[in-house]
């Protein structure tokens, strides 16, 4: 799950916003865990975010940004698996979005 996740993570920071969609919307039936719930709901956060961004691009999601809110969760004493996979989920966009610039 967590590479179905990460590709449709790369094919967003590729500017394959509606393949990454329907991807998204297929992954949710087999989404077994907690952890994996947390990082495909993350993604489709920031696939929502590009959707309704103007020009496709997410102005307001700094690779920076991404990387604060992560660490801000998993550093939580309330954390549990799925802010570990939303928070997992964040850096690997983050990452991503960083090797583009």
């Amino acid at each position: 799950m967590r590479s179905e996740i990460q590709s449709i993570l790369e094919m967003m920071s590729a500017g394959k916003v509606e393949e990454s969609k329907a991807r998204l919307q297929s992954l949710q039936q087999e989404v077994r865990n907690e952890r994996d719930r947390g990082a495909l709901l993350a993604a489709s956060g920031i696939c929502g975010s590009i959707l309704r961004a103007k020009e496709g691009t997410m102005q307001s999601w700094e690779p920076s940004r991404l990387e604060r809110a992560a660490k801000s969760i998993a550093s939580s004493q309330l954390a549990d698996d799925f802010d570990q996979g939303y928070a997992e989920a964040l850096t690997a966009y983050s990452r991503l979005t960083q090797r583009q610039a």
